[in-house]
């Protein structure tokens, strides 16, 4: 198979210090603190760089943007996808979980990372909470990039909060004037101040200026997530009523439903994405495109899992099943296969515009502050409201009558909780939650299903939650260059 580039497992070494001058589009601190359009160009210039093509050992490859890798390295290991052959493309390591420390798509994504959370730091350190409204939004904004993007880190690289709080985390940057080399910081560690600017941003930004950017409704809304992840349970469900709640954000319809991640700036559910416009197109390296061969467009080469089809396909009314296509023979009956393995195509990162490949990837949306919730009553013991949550979502889904459940009819689990799980792996299904999902509840990874991930004879693949390789290693260019920081085992 042709490949868009080529992989290179040797990476020129970039030293921890180089990830700390790199400026945000070139706006010194001095004027940051005054210039209101200089402070919006900047900050426009941070979240940019969740979407853009980032110059990394000296080259510019056409795969290589931080939202890309992230959803990757994030969907790929997990029971809801298969990918029907081997491929150059790096990602082929997050199917297999053969990781190594030289995998380029970890190395990116750790870089451009602390690159972006080097542009908020520069904003934060220079714009003073006392400044007028606009100006302590878009610090707010930029107090809520640098969280999201360190809980992204923390996913990839360190054990779930729940696993222990005093396991190595991240390195956590919060100032230019951080030390150029610094020991990781425990997991509790990163949550606090993970939590401490998510709070921050909080107060500081109103409505927000659209989905495109962070909102006071977007720090509540991730701050959920947060405490969910923390087992604060009670915490995550007063942060998902605050956005449940509040008159920013709906559940859009059944009817409105595929649209909604289709042309996510149009929908109310919408609560933070990646906006993509036509010129930002990666057509060939979009998300969308190894899920997708549609008018000649996209590799597809990634399917949705048989059990997660099977799971989705016992409701046939359920709107969620039409994310799912076939890849037909002419007989319009007959599954095209690729390698032995058939072609069921994922559509929910694509057709923006009509576009096949673009797409405005949605990292925060409603549907999950639903699911939160839900989760956090069942961890509660609240089966009622747990459930009463999750038909919200079924409901909105098509689902009516003795498709939905009750407290005496849990169709076959054995909890409110393995059902809170089992609908978010319907509902947030390729969103990069259901790995973290499993591990951090401390569940097995079943994959024994047909597909790459398994060796030639292999019918079943269960991983345990406690498995090394449920997270990555620190990548070793940062191993060479940093002699504080501990590798994953």
């Amino acid at each position: 198979m042709k490949r868009f580039y080529i992989l290179l497992i040797s990476l020129s070494i970039l030293t921890a210090c180089e990830l700390d001058q790199l400026p945000s589009d070139g706006i010194v601190n001095e004027s940051l603190a005054s210039n209101y359009e200089g402070l919006v160009a900047a900050t426009n210039g941070n979240y940019a760089m969740l979407k853009k093509l980032i110059v990394y050992d000296n080259k510019e490859y056409t795969a290589n943007y931080w939202v890309r890798n992230d959803h990757q390295l994030s969907e790929f290991p997990s029971d809801n996808v298969m990918i029907s052959g081997s491929t150059t493309d790096p990602l082929f390591y997050a199917f297999t979980r053969e990781h190594i420390a030289t995998m380029e798509n970890t190395s990116y994504v750790w870089f451009s990372s602390y690159r972006a959370i080097n542009g908020c730091n520069q904003i934060i350190g220079a714009v003073d909470e006392s400044s007028s409204d606009n100006f302590r939004q878009l610090l707010g904004e930029n107090y809520f990039l640098r969280g999201l993007l360190h809980l992204s880190l923390l996913k990839l690289f360190a054990l779930p909060y729940s696993h222990g709080v005093d396991n190595p985390g991240i390195i956590l940057k919060t100032s230019l004037a951080d030390e150029p080399t610094e020991a990781r910081s425990t997991v509790g560690q990163c949550y606090a101040q993970v939590e401490a600017d998510l709070l921050k941003a909080e107060e500081l930004m109103s409505g927000g200026r659209g989905s495109a950017y962070a909102s006071e409704g977007a720090a509540q809304a991730l701050l959920s997530r947060v405490y969910l992840h923390m087992e604060q349970w009670q915490d995550a469900i007063d942060y998902a009523d605050k956005v449940i709640d509040g008159d920013d954000f709906s559940l859009v319809s059944r009817a409105d439903y595929l649209n909604s991640f289709w042309n996510g700036s149009e929908s109310e559910e919408a609560i933070f994405l990646v906006a993509h416009l036509l010129q930002d197109d990666h057509a060939s390296a979009s998300i969308g495109s190894m899920y997708l061969t549609d008018q000649g467009q996209g590799w597809g080469e990634v399917y949705a899992s048989e059990p997660l089809r099977d799971f989705l396909s016992q409701y046939p009314d359920d709107i969620r099943n039409d994310f799912i296509v076939p890849d037909l023979e002419p007989d319009g009956v007959t599954v095209k296969e690729r390698n032995g393995f058939p072609k069921y195509f994922i559509t929910k990162f694509s057709y923006q515009d009509g576009v096949v490949t673009l797409n405005s990837p949605q990292l925060i949306r409603l549907g999950e502050v639903y699911l939160n919730r839900a989760e956090a009553y069942a961890h509660l013991n609240n089966a009622a409201q747990a459930i009463a949550d999750v038909n919200v979502i079924r409901e909105r889904a098509g689902l009516t009558g003795t498709a939905l459940y009750t407290t005496t009819d849990l169709k076959g689990f054995a909890s409110a909780l393995e059902v809170v799980l089992h609908e978010r792996r319907l509902e947030l299904a390729w969103e990069g939650f259901r790995l973290t999902d499993l591990v951090r509840n401390k569940l097995n990874i079943d994959r024994s299903y047909p597909g790459m991930h398994l060796d030639e004879g292999q019918t079943t693949q269960v991983i345990p939650w406690d498995d090394p390789r449920n997270i990555y290693f620190i990548p070793s260019n940062e191993i060479a260059n940093n002699p504080l920081i501990k590798q994953n085992p």
